[in-house]
């Protein structure tokens, strides 16, 4: 454990100053908007009246040193140097019975005052949030302390989750990589032959057989390379988007098999405005949607929608097919798992790597009705420009 300091609140004091601003999508990213987030909960029990100093200690996977401290106090405040050395032990943990139990510290070495909460059990064994109150906390304090630690709990298991993902990702980004490269020669010469029998060959069926090998291979071809480019760990080209003009474009890629397919579109007419890569969540979007026409019956519908939530703007696809299964939604995201014949799986696990770059989050779950639903949330950066009604038009 970090030793603690005499003054726990030069701690909270350095946070704040912490280097520039991280580039979103990176470890560091992720790790100062952790922080952040956990110092904004600390400082708001440090407030409380009763309460003169808090603590939280976790484990952050993306650091070298897992273990974590940060605190923070109403004032300079000072323990005894037993003190000190019974809270740096941590022997007072070995007694823990339930997840998110406001407990006392008793023990003849140090004051009376001094409580803890343990995150629970999907939680690392050893994160816990840790105070001293200089008087008895009323139940409406204990019920703040416990709803703090319970969202504390929540977002570290959140980051846990994500730093899980994109460590699979990362896998799937190398192995993209070497297949790309592997694929592309054997695939250059198949289009090379094709192209020139295509030529050399007289007006007959065997002309149109090579015609149509070649246009394919054109066609893998362009689709190896945006695989391989989304599938990059290059930096982002962050620009001021319209969500709307963005779907409308990828939706006209997909205008032949929607007409094939006699499938409505049901989709907001609404301009919002935020930064991001173009390409790359156009690329998260078309995997989204052509997963949604695939498993569309004839004549069905799908909804898109986009709003701004809690500060962030939410984008919503929503299909009318036969929905998720429990192992779909387990095995979902993972690479190569897919329960289309003729589908690569890598798809859903590109969308996600591309919207954690942009430090946002993609899920799904079964829609209320029928068929399944997927969400992107991204982070709000500008704000945004409304020159329509909110209006879906099928």
């Amino acid at each position: 454990m970090d030793s603690l300091t005499d003054n726990p609140s030069i701690g909270l004091k350095l946070l704040k100053n912490l280097s520039p601003q991280s580039e979103k999508g990176t470890p560091q990213y992720y790790t100062r908007k952790l922080k952040h987030f956990l110092q904004l909960q600390i400082e708001q029990l440090a407030a409380q009246p009763q309460i003169q100093w808090t603590r939280v200690v976790y484990q952050d996977p993306q650091m070298s040193d897992r273990h974590q401290v940060i605190e923070t106090s109403q004032m300079p405040f000072s323990f005894a140097k037993e003190t000190l050395a019974y809270l740096q032990n941590e022997g007072w943990l070995a007694n823990v019975s339930s997840a998110l139990a406001l407990k006392p510290i008793d023990a003849e070495t140090i004051e009376k005052g001094f409580y803890y909460c343990h995150f629970g059990e999907s939680s690392q064994p050893n994160q816990y949030l840790l105070l001293f109150a200089k008087g008895p906390l009323s139940h409406t304090q204990r019920q703040f302390i416990k709803r703090t630690a319970a969202s504390i709990g929540e977002y570290l298991d959140e980051h846990q989750q994500n730093w899980q993902h994109r460590q699979k990702i990362q896998i799937l980004e190398h192995l993209v990589q070497r297949v790309g490269h592997q694929l592309r020669h054997p695939l250059g010469l198949i289009s090379l032959y094709a192209h020139n029998l295509s030529h050399l060959l007289a007006p007959s069926k065997e002309q149109e057989q090579a015609s149509v090998i070649c246009k394919t291979a054109h066609g893998l071809n362009q689709t190896l390379t945006e695989i391989v480019q989304c599938a990059s760990s290059k930096k982002l080209q962050i620009v001021p988007q319209d969500i709307r003009s963005l779907v409308h474009k990828t939706l006209e890629e997909f205008q032949g098999w929607i007409s094939e397919k006699d499938i409505q579109v049901c989709c907001s007419d609404r301009t919002l405005i935020l930064k991001l890569d173009p390409l790359q969540i156009k690329q998260a979007i078309s995997n989204l949607l052509s997963n949604a026409i695939h498993f569309s019956p004839q004549g069905a519908k799908i909804f898109i929608d986009w709003q701004e939530q809690q500060g962030d703007v939410l984008l919503t696809l929503r299909d009318e097919g036969p929905g998720l299964s429990s192992e779909d939604l387990q095995k979902l995201f993972k690479p190569f798992y897919t329960r289309r014949s003729e589908g690569t799986g890598l798809g859903l696990a590109i969308a996600q790597k591309v919207v954690l770059d942009h430090g946002g989050k993609l899920w799904a779950r079964n829609a209320p009705r029928k068929g399944a639903e997927f969400s992107i949330s991204l982070p709000r950066l500008i704000p945004s420009i409304n020159l329509s009604e909110d209006n879906a038009v099928c």
